[in-house]
């Protein structure tokens, strides 16, 4: 076993962040193992979408340590340099709640894009690899379309392939089904239990308590920016220690 491996995938340490003097992320710990799933649930405005914007470094922490596994990014909210946070880029991939797909490309064009033009991949055996993921995706025949054909199912699904594409060690969901009626959003989370089924190492910010039930193996309960509670899944939706945890998940119908 390489030291890689035996590392968490990602971890974030004593993670601090504010914008202007509202502060976020209040001395936020949190690791995940090589194939564990974990969803992240909570209020609106509880520090959710924050901090995976801080472990996928849209945003940088204004204190703490960010390491994927034997690659330290941050110590003490000092970030590493442009190679060290590029090294880091390349281990995960981010399906964002708006998919955030090109859209003058086509679907093939934008799972291709990235493993050719940021990981200097063989275009052949990209453009190979990028139509079987579309195939797993459901989305054969759909490789000439261009987003605004698709429906919002689909676009989520491309950006997932685009994603997994980039043969990630980690896969980030924002809010993967916010924008989703009921019917697109039940075809895109089997997408995400398909994903969990080949152990697929993820991290999904969902509002979705029987979903993350079910797939999650763990749960963080986050509000006001800090982590109220957090355990296995289904011990945590079905028996939580926490009031303030109980409240929400009763708001929640779950």
């Amino acid at each position: 076993m390489n030291e890689t491996t035996k590392k968490p995938v990602v971890s974030i340490e004593h993670a601090q962040k504010s914008f202007g003097d509202v502060q976020v992320l209040r001395d936020i710990s949190i690791s995940v193992e090589p194939g564990e799933v974990v969803a992240i649930i909570g209020p609106s405005g509880g520090g959710k979408s924050t901090l995976l914007r801080c472990m996928t470094l849209l945003e940088r922490v204004d204190a703490g340590d960010l390491s994927y596994g034997d690659l330290a990014c941050a110590r003490n909210g000092v970030y590493g340099d442009k190679s060290v946070l590029a090294q880091a880029r390349q281990r995960f991939g981010l399906v964002f709640q708006n998919y955030n797909l090109f859209p003058h490309f086509s679907v093939l064009k934008n799972v291709m894009d990235a493993p050719i033009c940021v990981q200097r991949r063989d275009r052949a055996e990209v453009e190979a690899q990028a139509r079987q993921i579309l195939a797993k995706m459901g989305l054969t025949g759909n490789e000439d379309k261009v987003p605004c054909q698709l429906s919002g199912g689909q676009q989520q699904r491309a950006s997932i392939a685009r994603a997994l594409a980039m043969n990630p060690q980690i896969v980030f969901f924002d809010e993967p089904t916010s924008a989703l009626d009921p019917e697109l959003t039940a075809e895109v989370l089997k997408v995400i239990k398909g994903l969990a089924a080949e152990n697929m190492t993820m991290v999904i910010v969902t509002h979705e308590m029987g979903f993350a039930r079910e797939v999650a193996d763990r749960i963080v309960f986050m509000d006001g920016g800090v982590i109220v509670e957090q355990g296995p899944a289904r011990e945590l939706i079905d028996n939580p220690r926490e009031e303030r945890t109980r409240a929400f998940l009763a708001q929640r119908g779950a």
